[in-house]
């Protein structure tokens, strides 16, 4: 049986990939009757978007999943229950602009269970589908990610995040030593996580860095802890545990 969410992903579906051919004459998509679907899913026709790829692959992106499809016969490349997150390009921030020319239509998949899939090869429809995936993310896997953490997690998240940027913990040469991130950058993180790819592993680390080290640094700055982050320390080590199981999917 259909569901809500399967009838709005649709819709997001059809508007979206309807749009950029609209847009873009000759895109690498068709809108098509998607074989899965159920026969109380609002609408008829063209529910799923068909991707032909530069390497002559076939994608079927429907409310539910992404599948290859060879001949007819369709394997499932994604089932969007596990999907948490995706990055345009390269798993590295620092790398998407030097490899954008060779490799803008190339996706990485973020799955439960710390699985990771890539899409190559996607040609100009990896800009409808990103724009897909984002909807898939904020209808399903990132508002799930986020009501898997009480509120009081991502509350000590946020406030260890901050804590890092605006106490005494961590020298502008300690950030990017020790967590990647520059002082501005960590800030950005700061305000913007919750709202971020979840799944990403820049994220992660930068998360699972700043918590550590904040750990092993409390000592050192009691009354800085005290004032910033303000609860004792077996918290946050069990909210960076519950942090880790949920963005790695183990809840």
């Amino acid at each position: 049986m259909s569901t809500l969410l399967d009838v709005l992903l649709t819709e997001q579906l059809v508007a979206i990939f309807h749009a950029a051919m609209e847009k873009r004459q000759g895109l690498n998509v068709q809108l098509v009757p998607d074989p899965g679907r159920d026969a109380d899913l609002v609408g008829d026709g063209g529910t799923a978007a068909r991707i032909e790829t530069t390497s002559g692959e076939s994608l079927l992106v429907t409310p539910r999943r992404i599948a290859r499809d060879v001949g007819g016969h369709l394997s499932d490349v994604a089932l969007f229950d596990h999907l948490v997150g995706y990055d345009w390009i390269s798993r590295e921030l620092s790398e998407k602009v030097r490899l954008k020319d060779e490799h803008y239509d190339r996706l990485y998949l973020h799955l439960q269970g710390a699985r990771e899939v890539v899409l190559d090869r996607l040609g100009p429809a990896v800009h409808p589908l990103m724009a897909y995936l984002g909807k898939v993310l904020e209808l399903r896997s990132q508002k799930v990610l986020l009501r898997s953490m009480d509120d009081d997690v991502v509350e000590l998240v946020t406030l260890c995040l901050r804590a890092a940027v605006v106490g005494p913990f961590f020298s502008d040469e300690d950030l990017v030593d020790l967590i990647e991130q520059d002082r501005p950058s960590l800030q950005v993180v700061a305000a913007m996580w919750k709202r971020m790819n979840l799944a990403a592993p820049e994220l992660q680390r930068t998360v699972e860095g700043v918590m550590e080290m904040l750990l092993q640094r409390r000592e050192e700055h009691a009354d800085a802890w005290d004032r910033l982050v303000g609860v004792p320390p077996e918290k946050v080590r069990g909210a960076l545990d519950v942090f880790r199981r949920v963005v790695e999917g183990r809840v």
